[in-house]
């Protein structure tokens, strides 16, 4: 409870640094001036999310080693790699460790071992 009620502080002291920043809201091609103002601010979260996401996947640990979902011998990581999704929110650049397979003489990116929607 004690973090959520810290990260909501620091997204309402973000909020207002941003409101005077930007100034006044122009509404003259908008609905409303509500509409506006609804309009900025999705724009803003769908800009923090994309940049949240791309944070968290480049901090995730990785292994030295991953099997090869083609044939299941050890592979070697290679690195890094950004790669463009879609996601809730619209595109998304995330880095996914990527591996290299030998045998198959192939990269590939692992599965998610956290990926529960199709376990």
């Amino acid at each position: 409870m004690a973090r959520s009620q810290e990260i909501q502080g620091r997204i309402t002291a973000f909020a207002r640094q941003l409101g005077e920043e930007l100034g006044e809201v122009d509404d003259s091609d908008a609905l409303s001036w509500l509409d506006a103002i609804e309009t900025q601010a999705v724009e803003i979260g769908d800009a923090v999310h994309a940049e949240l996401v791309k944070q968290q996947s480049i901090s995730r640990p990785v292994a030295d080693e991953s099997v090869c979902p083609e044939c299941g011998q050890l592979s070697r990581y290679r690195g890094q790699r950004s790669r463009e999704l879609i996601g809730r929110r619209g595109p998304l650049t995330i880095s996914e460790p990527e591996y290299y397979c030998p045998a198959c003489r192939r990269a590939f990116f692992p599965a998610d071992p956290l990926d529960r929607r199709g376990a």
